[in-house]
């Protein structure tokens, strides 16, 4: 009984020791991108849109969105590799008030 609630704590203890090293490589992820092509645009019935190109590694783009009357809420766009276009879309009434890249 020993033995197994041993090689339980181990097993519970790498994996937390990985869910940090997860943590701290998408951090350096972060940090290596580079974004620009910076596009605002408005969708057909009325939705603002953004879109943008990164190169360091998979991303999304993320929108801070301002709808008036409900505040700043953040949607993110389609995942894409390094050198792709990530496109995002805010609800329809809201403006996009930043728009930057995430790793993923």
């Amino acid at each position: 009984m020993r033995t197994r609630i041993t090689a339980m704590t181990l097993a519970a203890g790498v994996l937390a020791a990985a869910g940090l090293i997860g943590v701290s490589s998408a951090d350096a992820g972060a940090a290596t991108l580079s974004c620009g092509n910076k596009q605002y645009f408005t969708g057909s019935a009325g939705h603002a849109g953004g879109s943008l190109r990164c190169t360091g590694g998979a991303f999304v783009a993320m929108a801070t969105c301002y709808k008036p009357g409900y505040g700043n809420y953040t949607h993110y766009g389609n995942r894409v590799e390094t050198g792709g276009t990530s496109t995002v879309w805010c609800d329809l009434g809201a403006t996009i008030t930043e728009l930057t890249g995430r790793a993923s």
